[in-house]
């Protein structure tokens, strides 16, 4: 079904947080020293404050080089995929109950708590199994397309400085104990800022939540080299009809953006 796990990569090399790792990368670049913090090029001075009317002022902050990328990236992925999205309504009563019934369980045996978004993992990778277009990518430069055997899936982590898309390596393969043992130590990471490059390394798949504002649907947009990209959102107690009765069950909508090209 999904190759072995592929070769991790040794955390010991990784740098100290995301903040010390974006100033040496702009140090480097401006030709600037790299050894002292206080050198850092990603502090600048206050933005000058224009007045453009009575009472009307403006700010120009310059855009982060990162940010820049992102940006960059993500529009050249609207421009080269052809960007298609579904929806589906998805009834999280089993879910649920599956959680509240081990989740004291499953904290004294592994220590972490059981979560709905290590169920949302393992439920994708079960699927990518059966559809393997979701995890493959259209090669424009060779005209190939690319069927992959592994499973690497972005998650939102919440940091600090907001949301931030981790990397789950070789997802197919791990149990829900090994997924929310990797979830905690990205959480516990992210809240040290203390991730690191590869934490944040490409993806095969996307999984973006905006059921954490209370959101109820949204489109999102792949990050290439995805395919696709799940949006899962707040989970609320609906009329259902379930054997011919009608019951408030939770529910909670799914949107996948995938490129028509290739799914």
């Amino acid at each position: 079904m999904f190759a072995s796990k592929r070769e991790k990569p040794n955390r010991e090399i990784a740098e100290k947080g995301l903040r010390a790792t974006f100033a040496r990368l702009a140090a480097e670049r401006l030709g600037l020293p790299t050894e002292a913090p206080a050198a850092s090029p990603s502090v600048g001075s206050a933005p000058a404050v224009v007045t453009v009317g009575e009472g009307c002022t403006e700010r120009r902050v310059p855009v982060s080089f990162v940010r820049q990328r992102v940006m960059k990236r993500l529009k050249e992925t609207q421009n080269t995929a052809a960007l298609l999205s579904t929806f589906q309504e998805v009834d999280m009563t089993a879910a649920l109950r599956l959680r509240s019934k081990y989740k004291d369980m499953f904290q004294k045996l592994h220590g972490p708590q059981l979560g709905v978004l290590s169920l949302i993992i393992k439920a994708s990778c079960l699927t990518m199994a059966e559809v393997p277009g979701v995890n493959a990518i259209i090669d424009d430069g060779t005209k190939e397309t690319v069927w992959r055997d592994y499973v690497d899936i972005s998650i939102p982590i919440p940091s600090p400085r907001g949301i931030i898309a981790c990397t789950l390596k070789d997802a197919q393969s791990m149990s829900i104990r090994d997924m929310e043992h990797e979830l905690a130590g990205l959480t516990d990471r992210a809240a040290r800022d203390e991730l690191c490059v590869d934490d944040l390394s490409s993806s095969t798949f996307g999984i973006v939540d905006a059921g954490i504002a209370g959101g109820m649907l949204g489109t999102g947009i792949i990050n290439y080299p995805q395919s696709a990209s799940m949006g899962t959102n707040a989970v609320k107690r609906r009329v259902a009809v379930v054997d011919g009765k009608v019951e408030a069950r939770p529910i909670m909508f799914t949107s996948l953006t995938y490129d028509h090209r290739l799914v």
